[in-house]
């Protein structure tokens, strides 16, 4: 078998993941299937011709061996079920993570510790198709997109939990200007709570896109006592960035909190970031929440903070169930 050809004779698992001219593909697969294992993988994709190992069991090892901004792709097959253990670091620019299978079948990052981390530490790094399982109590976070990078790229991935006494805190830590977080599911076990689903950190996340995602459950203070909670939420404080954060579009986006007790679902407000400049639109927002009005479950920030258009909202409250926030409508006469 030529080591010229990088794909082997599987050449077609370059379709789905779509691997760029002069990129190279790299394969993560689990150290303890008999079927597909890295044994039997890498008999298909042997060392390339440059002498670059093409099968890994871990992702971390996989990108590392990418070189930033080619466009590589570590392949994660499906059936992996992977438990950290650790802080791992995607630090490779450029690289994409994706995962092979559907459904429940996508590949498993599996927190076992509270101190568990995945953080992407480049540029323009592409996670997809991936399940973050916690599997333990109150795990810090899940995916943080780390200050002094942008560009990052989080989509149709799952954040879940094991047992109803396993959670993230933070699912999702945006500290990256540029990043995209789209089309995943955030699912918070509905009586351990998490603290939020999607933490904007102020002075960092400029131009960030919150879009087209699903979440479910309680994302309150019971889960996050120290800091904003909720499933899109900003952080209080802020490291050290600067204190004005512009650009975000948070969009498209489903939410149902089945918290009964004042539960917010979108908390954008930090009195130590200002002005705060974005959109907040066409969101659905559904709260089982019977004991605040529905101003009490939204809060766009402060003077000069977002502004919403067209988000609607139906809760559990007697007094105003159903209500849009955020809609104008302009009538204009045409000038003659």
């Amino acid at each position: 078998m030529s080591t010229q050809n990088q794909l082997s004779r599987y050449g077609a698992i370059a379709r789905p993941v779509d691997v760029p001219i002069g990129a190279k593909l790299f394969l993560v697969s689990d150290s303890d299937d008999t079927t597909v294992g890295p044994a039997n993988i890498a008999s298909e994709f042997p060392v390339d011709n440059e002498g670059v190992v093409r099968v890994y069991t871990t992702i971390q090892v996989a990108s590392n061996a990418g070189s930033a901004s080619r466009g590589d792709v570590v392949a994660v097959l499906p059936g992996y079920d992977h438990t950290l253990s650790r802080t791992d670091s995607w630090a490779t620019a450029g690289i994409n993570v994706i995962g092979l299978g559907e459904g429940m079948n996508r590949p498993i990052i599996r927190y076992g510790t509270a101190t568990d981390e995945v953080g992407l530490k480049g540029n323009n790094i592409r996670v997809k198709n991936l399940r973050f399982l916690a599997d333990a109590d109150s795990v810090a976070r899940g995916l943080d997109l780390d200050t002094g990078y942008s560009g990052g790229i989080v989509e149709n991935c799952i954040f879940d939990f094991d047992s109803n006494a396993s959670n993230f805190v933070t699912m999702v830590r945006v500290g990256q200007s540029k990043a995209v977080i789209q089309n995943n599911e955030f699912w918070a076990e509905d009586t351990a709570g998490a603290g939020k689903g999607v933490e904007l950190l102020g002075g960092y996340a400029d131009f960030l896109k919150v879009r087209n995602n699903y979440f479910y459950g309680q994302f309150d203070t019971v889960g996050d006592t120290t800091n904003n909670a909720a499933a899109i939420a900003i952080a209080v404080s802020h490291d050290s960035g600067d204190t004005i954060l512009s650009g975000v579009e948070i969009s498209g986006n489903t939410i149902v909190s089945t918290d009964t007790a004042a539960a917010v679902l979108i908390q954008l407000n930090a009195t130590a970031i200002s002005p705060i400049r974005g959109v907040v639109r066409d969101n659905n927002l559904i709260s089982y929440d019977t004991a605040a009005a529905d101003t009490d479950q939204v809060n766009f920030g402060a003077t000069g903070g977002f502004l919403p258009l067209n988000n609607y909202h139906i809760d559990g409250d007697s007094d105003i169930q159903q209500s849009i926030v955020g809609r104008v409508q302009l009538v204009g006469i045409k000038d003659s």
